[in-house]
């Protein structure tokens, strides 16, 4: 802001706006007013370089200008707006007795915004929420709603939770769209918050929805009643789970054919079983155990292009920091975290904000993120056809993220992935995700990788079994740590490991291993010193020809000081730390014990070693590699010409849960085997020449600007 004074001034927000395209960091910008992007057509914004701004829009935002609305979206650099039609509440003078009529209204504000969206050279999405309805709704059809197991109906703030077995989903909301879309056309549809919500907006666990239309349906498909308490420990909860896939599946095919019928070809923008285009959220959330996932954009929209590659996708950036606090916004370093991690993978730039961009009660973080907007505005053809090149891969179950509470070790899984997630950053591996999904249907043959890290995917279709055999065989690395495979996919235990590749036949009963560590020098993985042990060690019966990579140190005594240490003469116990076998070109290994979550919990540098060692095995040549001191992540991506872009996250402003502006890093050099003809750094916005080094003729060397937030170096075929 220009000054203190009018800092909180909308003038003093759109003078800031007014600026923010006239320079990011040195590199190509685009002007406030021009940033209609060269060839994005509206009418078909999810194949072009889109930037989606969605103002949540408020009742008493229906008083503001939808021209003034539209025009502060462009100015702000986006090119696609989310805006208000009906559900809960009606944007237009609807003639549905059901539908809450805005009453700020003063006309139809649904036609003046998409005819604003227009005027501004806009892609117009419309949003619906068909989750909930007002009292006159639930005193007239109380069967159309949620109810909780004490008979009570489930509200909030005066609405009523739609229950999807429900005539207000499944009948009364296609009213709502059939009206809505007769009316308007257009460019996309967003729904919020569809589904079977548990935690209500202050987070407060209601429990499942015990209504008789669900207890039916449910009866129905299952021959049994509804769980009598939430969990693992009613057996019929693992029916339930299966009961709201499909039943939110159907509800979504529903609704999809009826917009079929009248929007032909306006894509929806979905979370799930996404058809044109997917759209996700990321946002802070105060009852989440700190510090908060640093690397939830990534993970998300890895996941996202994971489970349906080719399809667009953004996860919006949610400018408050939870419910309770709609008008406390996110600092502009997080959103800018955020968005460089998505970017990194190919996912477009979204930012959600409640009301319009005027009229923000903290504006501090606009102009940070608006000159993001701009920059990648002029800089959307070196996206234009991007995808995630790397062949590491990290295994996402998502059978075991359900199922794996039927387990005794569910408690670890979450910080298990996440754990070798940031150890592959922090090594400096890039990587891509990996669908169970779509390996269990046969859509991901797995060619298009080297090395497969699986953390404790403890829940394993057959058909995923043979995949990974069958990768293996063709001269894969596996690297399994945990249970791999201790359970089908419905989460019934198995009596052997289902993969012939695998280092064990079966797994025995796990062993607690307190004070347990490896000795480096008995192996073939260098780390720098003694690597500890915690919680389970989960070997078992060995498989013909498996091996041991590392090897345990004897027991040493831990107290008092006097007797810490390890009797002479004791020898150390013969299981594998970590175990290898061949098999047909490649080979499988198994961490019998959890790396991932030890690396989570503590952070040691032992623990990242051995990852990084590991993914060496199996590629021991990668094309890229980065030096340099510094909390970095690399990122990397290519297309059909064989250009590339590699992005350089820093996270040197994030601590615990303090995002702020980053300091730059400096003196990083990144390694290009083969090449490259050119390379051009986007934010610093100058090219960089390649040295060779002596001694390697392999790489060629560049050495990068200072680099902020982020980096995206474009390197030519």
């Amino acid at each position: 802001m220009s000054a203190l004074a009018d800092r909180w001034s909308r003038r003093g927000v759109m003078q800031a706006l007014s600026l923010a395209g006239l320079g990011v960091a040195g590199g190509a910008t685009a002007q406030p007013g021009t940033t209609r992007t060269a060839g994005f057509d509206p009418k078909r914004w999810w194949l072009g370089d889109y930037r989606i701004v969605q103002t949540n829009l408020r009742e008493i935002d229906a008083r503001e200008d939808p021209r003034a609305i539209a025009r502060a979206v462009r100015a702000f650099g986006g090119n696609t707006i989310v805006s208000n039609i009906g559900g809960i509440v009606a944007f237009y003078p609807t003639a549905l007795p059901y539908q809450r009529r805005n009453p700020y209204l003063r006309g139809d504000f649904v036609r003046g915004m998409i005819d604003a969206a227009q005027a501004e050279g806009l892609a117009y999405i419309g949003r619906f929420d068909l989750s909930k309805a007002m009292k006159p709704v639930y005193d007239a059809h109380p069967d159309w709603f949620m109810r909780n197991r004490d008979g009570t109906p489930r509200t909030f703030a005066g609405t009523y939770q739609a229950c999807p077995n429900g005539a207000w989903a499944k009948e009364y909301g296609l009213k709502l769209l059939s009206e809505g879309l007769t009316r308007y056309k257009p460019d996309g549809i967003f729904f919020n918050m569809t589904g079977y919500p548990r935690t209500d907006y202050a987070n407060v666990d209601h429990g499942i929805c015990v209504c008789d239309n669900c207890a039916a349906a449910f009866r129905a498909m299952y021959h049994r009643d509804l769980p009598a308490r939430e969990g693992f420990g009613d057996p019929a909860w693992p029916d339930y789970l299966d009961f709201q896939a499909r039943t939110s599946e159907e509800l979504r095919q529903r609704i999809s054919a009826h917009i079929a019928t009248l929007a032909p070809g306006v894509p929806i923008a979905q979370h799930d079983s996404i058809e044109q285009v997917g759209r996700g959220e990321v946002q802070r959330r105060v009852d989440r155990a700190a510090p908060e996932w640093a690397h939830q954009s990534g993970e998300q929209c890895r996941g996202a292009l994971a489970r349906n590659p080719g399809k667009p996708w953004s996860s919006t950036s949610t400018a408050h920091v939870d419910y309770p606090w709609r008008q406390v916004t996110e600092s502009a370093a997080y959103h800018a975290n955020r968005f460089a991690q998505a970017m990194g993978v190919g996912a477009k730039l979204d930012l959600y904000l409640m009301g319009t961009i005027a009229d923000q009660d903290d504006p501090t973080y606009l102009p940070t993120v608006s000159r993001l907007f701009h920059w990648r505005a002029a800089n959307a053809a070196h996206y234009a056809g991007m995808a995630e090149d790397s062949r590491v891969g990290l295994y996402q179950s998502g059978a075991t993220a359900r199922r794996g509470g039927m387990t005794p070790h569910a408690a670890r899984q979450t910080a298990e992935f996440r754990g070798l997630y940031s150890a592959l950053v922090d090594s400096r591996v890039p990587f891509r995700l990996v669908s169970d999904a779509r390996v269990a249907d046969g859509s991901d043959d797995l060619a298009g990788y080297d090395v497969i890290l699986c953390p404790n995917v403890m829940l394993l279709s057959d058909a995923e079994a043979r995949a990974l055999d069958a990768f293996v065989t063709r001269g894969g690395t596996l690297i399994a740590t945990g249970l791999l495979g201790a359970y089908d996919e419905r989460g019934r235990s198995r009596a052997t490991v289902p993969l012939t590749a695998f280092p064990l036949t079966r797994y025995a009963a796990p062993r607690p291993a307190e004070g347990w560590t490896l000795d480096p020098a008995r192996g073939a993985i260098a780390v720098a010193g003694r690597v500890p042990l915690d919680g389970d060690y989960v070997g078992g019966d060995g498989r013909a020809g498996a091996e041991a990579l590392m090897r345990f140190a004897p027991d040493q005594r831990y107290g008092p000081p006097e007797f810490s240490y390890a009797v002479p003469g004791d020898a150390p116990r013969r299981d594998p730390g970590i175990a290898v076998r061949r098999h047909g070109r490649g080979e499988a290994i198994h961490v019998p014990w959890w790396l991932g979550w030890h690396y989570h919990r503590d952070g040691l540098a032992a623990h990242r070693e051995i990852v990084a060692a590991l993914v060496a095995r199996g590629q021991p040549a990668p094309r890229y590699r980065l030096e340099g001191a510094g909390p970095v992540e690399l990122m990397t991506m290519a297309r059909a010409d064989g250009t590339a872009l590699v992005t350089v996250v820093n996270y040197a402003g994030q601590r615990d849960t303090r995002y702020v502006d980053p300091p730059a890093v400096h003196d990083l050099r990144l390694g290009v085997r083969g090449a490259p003809r050119g390379a051009r750094a986007l934010v610093a916005g100058q090219a960089i020449a390649g040295t060779r080094r002596a001694g390697d003729a392999d790489h060629l060397w560049f050495a990068l600007p200072p680099v902020p937030a982020f980096e995206a170096v474009l390197l030519g075929a």
